[in-house]
């Protein structure tokens, strides 16, 4: 995307957190990675020095249709999308309480779906993370699916509070399978954010399970902590099938979906790791118990459309 074009994308539409409008003065763009894919040397240079490896269109938009489809009929057979249920638009209701009993089931039903699984735990991501880590790479089994409607943000934060409990060699990847235009709410990262020295020392021993008196959150507004380290919020309009990938020092999150069209945001991000590193039975095998051992009932994703998130 040229500069011109980015210029004018902010001009027509605005990018918001928490119902404040962020000036472009404080948004960047995200440099993509160039295809064909990099050698192994350069893509670790790569992310070493970014922080992030952006690879637009590296899914086959014909599996992310079809686990979006599958996604959204299971949506819709809860109520909570309207018919045509593959236009994903929000109802604004929901019987997933009425006809779920447990909401973690529900969600880990959803969330082992075939289709969607082809494309989290397909060959294309474990290629990529093995070019990555120079080293055969896996998938987790625990995958963070999240359909975001209209007035829900992410916080500010890292991942290593949650996934380096067993090894710090860990990636998260993170998936577009609807198209995420600026007020849809896109996940950004903060400019050279994974070289923040205080905030790496902050994190780096941090477990969100063991040290309740920390919080994993960052709970400086976005804008005002990037703008202290003369840095930007990276983001971009993603496309389905645009994948994201960051270590565990990247600080990131997700702008408000403030859309009028009613329209979801569907994402999934999902860590891989290399195959030879220990695993953390919280996140791997049948019905894993996740990060706090609450399975998939933990999750933002596993509440109705109609409820509000929870902030850690």
């Amino acid at each position: 995307m040229s500069p011109e074009y980015w210029s004018q994308l902010l001009d027509k539409t605005s990018v918001m957190i928490n119902d404040c409008v962020v000036g472009e003065n404080f948004l960047g763009e995200l440099q993509q990675t160039v295809q064909p894919i990099h050698h192994e040397c350069e893509l670790h240079l790569k992310l070493d020095r970014d922080g992030y490896l952006f690879f637009p269109g590296l899914i086959d938009t014909r599996e992310i249709q079809a686990a979006r489809s599958a996604v959204f009929k299971q949506l819709k057979d809860v109520d909570e999308l309207e018919d045509p249920y593959e236009e994903g638009i929000f109802s604004h209701r929901s019987r997933r309480d009425e006809l779920y009993k447990d909401r973690g089931e529900f969600w880990e039903m959803v969330s082992n779906g075939e289709l969607l699984r082809k494309v989290s735990n397909g060959p294309t991501l474990q290629k990529i993370t093995s070019k990555i880590f120079g080293s055969p790479a896996i998938g987790f089994d625990y995958l963070f699916l999240r359909a975001v409607p209209r007035g829900r943000f992410t916080h500010l934060h890292c991942d290593s509070g949650f996934f380096t409990r067993f090894t710090k060699k860990v990636l998260t990847c993170w998936i577009a399978f609807t198209d995420i235009t600026l007020d849809k709410g896109p996940l950004f990262v903060i400019e050279g954010s994974h070289k923040f020295m205080d905030i790496r020392k902050n994190f780096d021993n941090f477990d969100v399970v063991f040290n309740k008196e920390q919080k994993a959150s960052i709970d400086e507004d976005p804008v005002s902590f990037a703008n202290k380290r003369n840095a930007k919020l990276l983001t971009t309009n993603f496309k389905p099938g645009d994948v994201l990938i960051f270590g565990m020092h990247t600080l990131h999150g997700a702008f408000e979906n403030h859309a009028t069209d009613d329209r979801i945001r569907l994402t999934c991000d999902i860590r891989y790791q290399p195959i030879n590193e220990p695993r953390d039975p919280r996140y791997f095998g049948v019905s894993p118990e996740g990060t706090t051992g609450a399975g998939y009932g933990e999750l933002n994703g596993a509440r109705p459309l109609t409820e509000d998130w929870h902030v850690r």
